[in-house]
């Protein structure tokens, strides 16, 4: 009789040290304020360098689709869900996220964390989000750089703002503080995303002849609208230049989703976010749309062309 029993255990075993060696897959909650700024292939590359095969972890997608007044409740349904930790992909995201928990960990893309007052410090985050400052704010004065190579003559630029994001103050200081002592306007335009032809009259009542787009906004919609006005214009990511904007800089997306996976992993590992330090890019894409340029009757210089990751034909 004993004997039996102890084979019986011993026959439990392989069983029961298969199910423990069977690791729980963690789930994690992707909140963002627009579908442009995500590729799911480009998150799922940058989590496999990490050794996260797919499969090994599952995802909650919550979108906005632009409207940011819309980002509480989608964080409140992934705090809900129990998700072991927050994706927060833009600033109003990440602000978003930041006040519907203070226990999941966040780890958010965003613009300027310090000053959003999203982290205590670049070094020491604090609290529970961490994750990459993208460069859209110190990204001013480069763009202002970038359309002055193109049109040297601009004498008027328009910021066209999201009025909905809190982002839009440190992205416009950003741009105003660029222009120094040069004999350049700028007109802050206040745009919203439901409604953008109040933002087009005012484009054309103030004469404006350049235009920054801030990343928040419909890109696409207003790369092809701003082409047909031929309004020469800079905004973020390759989409806005396909689109027909003539010129987008950011940070590189591949890269960027390396470092979310970083951050990831680390979290996900047991590490507090306020101990895991925000990170920067160090690579920056330049895209072009040659055609674009044409139908505006504009020249791209050489060099310029020469630095851009991708010229679009």
């Amino acid at each position: 009789m004993r004997r039996r029993l102890i084979l019986s255990a011993l026959a439990a075993l392989p069983a029961a040290r298969s199910h423990a060696q069977a690791p729980r897959r963690p789930v994690i909650g992707v909140l963002m304020a627009r579908d442009e700024h995500y590729s799911a292939d480009q998150f799922r590359a940058g989590m496999q360098e990490r050794g996260w095969a797919e499969g090994s972890y599952s995802l909650e997608i919550r979108s906005a689709g632009g409207a940011i007044n819309r980002l509480a409740a989608l964080a409140a349904e992934l705090a809900a869900a129990n998700v072991d930790v927050i994706v927060a992909l833009q600033t109003p995201a990440a602000l978003a996220a930041k006040r519907t928990t203070q226990t999941i960990p966040i780890v958010s893309w965003s613009g300027d964390p310090v000053g959003m007052g999203l982290v205590d410090s670049m070094a020491r985050p604090g609290g529970n989000i961490t994750g990459v400052d993208g460069g859209a704010a110190t990204l001013g004065a480069k763009r202002v750089e970038l359309l002055r190579e193109i049109v040297p003559s601009m004498k008027r630029l328009a910021v066209l703002l999201n009025s909905a994001d809190p982002f839009s103050k440190p992205f416009l200081a950003q741009i105003q503080a660029s222009i120094g002592t040069l004999a350049i306007e700028v007109e802050p335009i206040a745009a919203t995303v439901g409604d953008l032809e109040p933002a087009y009259a005012k484009l054309q009542a103030r004469q404006t002849d350049t235009v920054i787009v801030q990343p928040s906004l419909p890109l696409a919609a207003i790369a092809a609208r701003l082409r047909a006005m031929r309004l020469p214009s800079v905004a973020q990511g390759r989409p806005y230049v396909e689109s027909g904007g003539l010129m987008a800089i950011g940070a590189n997306t591949a890269e960027l989703n390396r470092l979310l996976a970083f951050s990831l992993t680390q979290v996900l590992k047991g590490t507090p976010p306020r101990d895991i330090p925000v990170m920067f890019p160090t690579q920056f894409d330049l895209f072009l749309n040659l055609a674009t340029a044409r139908a505006l009757g504009l020249s791209l210089p050489p060099g310029l062309v020469q630095r851009a990751y991708e010229v679009i034909e």
